[in-house]
């Protein structure tokens, strides 16, 4: 079993930069936003709830920064060989994977993984960009962008917004 709680702590504590935009309530919304999908996509649940943790760990700043994700990766392996959580191989490189592409990648074709970059983009409006259904990875994803743009809803409350959903 996964100490997500204290997993989530130590990495926050181990961040390199402290953010308002990337940090702890983005962590918590693309979790929630992993779960929400997961349910309709079968993705791995703990995958996605451990993405939600590592995918922006290492940022630099909130600035474009084309390798935090690969760095965010190199974490999640520094964590599993400190058996800070334990995930087989092949989820693992899910998890790995899923990290690593995230911001460079539109889509792999696998459900795990495209249901971490949409977890992700699902919080975009956290930085007043729309959603836009083109750049989902999941069928869900897209559905979800696409009901976004007719839901009255400012981009800003998005989260609250889906949170409201029910799928």
């Amino acid at each position: 079993m996964i100490n997500f709680a204290a997993l989530m702590e130590y990495a926050f504590e181990s961040r390199l930069y402290e953010s308002e935009v990337h940090g702890i309530e983005h962590w918590h919304q693309v979790e929630y936003n992993g779960l929400l999908l997961a349910k309709k996509t079968g993705a791995d649940i703990d995958v996605v709830r451990l993405f939600a943790i590592f995918h922006d760990s290492k940022r630099l700043d909130d600035a474009y920064d084309r390798e935090h994700g690969a760095r965010g990766a190199e974490f999640a392996k520094l964590c599993r060989e400190e058996k800070r959580f334990e995930l087989d191989d092949e989820r693992f490189d899910l998890l790995y994977r899923a990290c690593e592409q995230h911001t460079i990648t539109q889509n792999t074709g696998d459900v795990t993984i495209d249901t971490c970059f949409d977890a992700d983009r699902l919080d975009l409006g956290r930085v007043g960009i729309p959603l836009d259904p083109k750049k989902m990875a999941t069928e869900w994803g897209a559905k979800i962008a696409q009901k976004s743009l007719t839901s009255g809803y400012s981009v800003f409350h998005m989260r609250e917004w889906i949170r409201s959903l029910v799928l």
